[in-house]
């Protein structure tokens, strides 16, 4: 069975595949994660070799032959080429985690809409924020994602004795399990208090409202630390973007 879909599509990955063709990983809108052929995408005369490329959003016509298992992206008609993306190393790298979040959970959220609108929105708030903003809009997508994918963790109890956390600083181990101080032992992550409440406040928040609302450095990064220790457990693997900051 063969059939065509035109969707709005975010690029993930590409590699090139023989001498002319580039094999893609794409996110489409109501559909998840495909991985469509863009056949002559590496030729020069092909508009698809400076259309479909990693982080840009646009409306992609797609084929799928039913016989061979495989999906053809036709055409490519970008809507956001996301260019502050390649500008920045901050703001590249970030993306570059996202995108293998979204590679390694294989994007197949039951809620693939809003995890689509989600990743459109994070790219385009990326591309053009300034560098303070990125961790905060980093913690953001992530939590926002742990809550598309239904595990978002609970910030009121002790993982260990179930014992309510309180108003107290507490710890987190290092799979992002969070500890009371009765079960927390030194040398391990803390999340105060004012850095529970600001995922608290921005839990059924846009992340483009959710990165204007204050937060001090120090729990920006201890909240990003932890996110990330969550979503590696998630992924039952390290992610290797990160090892190249």
């Amino acid at each position: 069975m063969a059939y065509d879909i035109k969707a709005q599509a975010i690029v993930l990955r590409a590699n090139k595949v023989g001498e002319n063709h580039r094999g893609l990983s794409i996110l489409v809108n109501d559909k998840g994660l495909l991985h469509p052929l863009a056949y002559g995408a590496m030729s020069r005369r092909n508009a698809l070799r400076s259309t479909a490329l990693p982080y840009n959003r646009g409306i992609a016509e797609l084929h799928y032959d039913g016989s061979r298992k495989r999906w053809r992206l036709r055409s490519f008609d970008p809507v956001n080429i996301h260019d502050g993306l390649r500008e920045n190393l901050e703001r590249f790298y970030t993306a570059s985690t996202w995108a293998e979040i979204l590679l390694r959970s294989y994007g197949v959220s039951e809620d693939s809409t809003n995890l689509f609108e989600l990743v459109a929105s994070a790219f385009s708030l990326l591309s053009q924020c300034i560098s303070q903003e990125i961790s905060r809009l980093n913690c953001a997508f992530l939590w926002s994602f742990l809550k598309i994918e239904g595990v978002r963790p609970e910030l009121d109890r002790c993982n260990q004795c179930n014992r309510n956390l309180g108003s107290k600083t507490i710890h987190f181990l290092p799979n992002g399990l969070l500890m009371c101080p009765n079960c927390g032992v030194s040398g391990l992550g803390e999340l105060s208090l004012g850095a529970r409440r600001w995922l608290l406040v921005i839990s059924d928040t846009e992340i483009n409202r959710a990165i204007r609302i204050g937060l001090p450095s120090h729990c920006t990064a201890a909240i990003e630390r932890w996110l990330l220790a969550i979503t590696q457990t998630l992924l039952e693997r390290p992610l290797k973007s990160l090892q190249k900051r």
